[in-house]
């Protein structure tokens, strides 16, 4: 609605030859400077999220306005997400030594995560940070929030544009051997099942998820350029005795990962944010499970939930895009 007052009110001043006030077109358009503030995350975004901790009121310079907003193609989005990443905390001293990477096939809409508390690092960060896709998550501590009531930011940063190197970087970080030639993700994801590896206690924190399939697809908007929305189905196993999640060793916790973004352009690239404000925010909603998930005869999941996750992430960025 803001955005209709805004363009009605164009509408009458052009037509009684009168002009907005400059302080009133600033709100609505952002400088350079506010849209690398958007498009940047930082720890201290939880704290100017609003005048007063949970007070509801949203800082404007924040929200991305029609006239900053653009459209990006779905393929290429998909062509930025495609490959290796390698992760990264902030904010919780307890994560700063964990073996993190995910690699995401977008050819075949699925992606494998990894992380380990033990110290090592097997995929390197690369030179040139500054101008590699970074894929950031901003949680911010809140009354009842779980698993952490830490600020954290987990950073991805891509490190290659194909996931041939895989198996090899699989097989470093957790000791299984794949024998199968060229496989597939989901493949790699089924072999550490079949060596019990999340039942081995490989660290004192672990965990690893599949998400199949990765769905991205343009959302239309009511005014100014469409959207975009990422949604994964995910299969999440862990375990050890310092996770934040209290996995069950053995057993899957089932969930769905999804937001919407809304696109803008900055010196340093094209990006893609989902926050308050903008499109809507990412959400993960999982259930542990008392036993292994079964497909129906119509596609679906079905298993008995005993622990609910329904995690809220106050800001999620993608980009630059390639």
């Amino acid at each position: 609605m803001k955005n209709c007052v805004w363009l009605m009110t164009l509408f009458v001043c052009c037509a009684f030859a009168l002009m907005p006030s400059p302080s009133y077109a600033q709100m609505r358009v952002l400088s350079e400077q506010q849209l690398d503030a958007i498009v940047t995350t930082k720890l201290e975004n939880c704290s100017t999220q609003g005048a007063k901790p949970n007070s509801g009121r949203i800082d404007a310079a924040s929200i991305i306005p029609i006239i900053n907003a653009r459209e990006f193609p779905t393929d290429r989005v998909a062509k930025t997400l495609h490959g290796i990443w390698q992760g990264r905390v902030f904010g919780d001293d307890k994560d700063l030594s964990i073996d993190y990477f995910w690699m995401v096939d977008t050819k075949n809409n699925e992606g494998l995560i990894i992380a380990l508390r033990n110290g090592k690092q097997t995929v390197a960060v690369p030179r040139d940070v500054a101008a590699a896709p970074k894929l950031t998550f901003l949680l911010c501590a809140r009354e009842g929030y779980v698993p952490s009531t830490t600020p954290m930011i987990h950073e991805f940063v891509k490190v290659a544009d194909s996931i041939d190197d895989a198996p090899r970087i699989l097989e470093k970080a957790t000791g299984v051997k794949f024998s199968k030639e060229r496989p597939s993700l989901s493949d790699l994801w089924q072999g550490l099942l079949a060596s019990r590896y999340f039942e081995s206690m490989p660290a004192i924190a672990f965990a690893g998820a599949l998400f199949k399939p990765i769905q991205i697809k343009r959302v239309a908007n009511a005014a100014g350029p469409a959207g975009l929305s990422l949604q994964w189905d995910a299969e999440y196993r862990g375990g050890g005795s310092t996770t934040s999640i209290r996995y069950t060793i053995g057993k899957p916790m089932i969930g769905v990962e999804h937001g919407e973004f809304v696109g803008t352009t900055t010196k340093s690239g094209d990006y893609l944010v989902s926050s308050t404000g903008n499109g809507k925010i990412w959400k993960v909603e999982a259930s542990v499970t008392t036993s292994d998930s079964t497909t129906s005869e119509k596609g679906s999941r079905s298993a008995f939930p005993v622990i609910c996750y329904d995690l809220a992430f106050d800001k999620v960025v993608l980009g630059p895009l390639k």
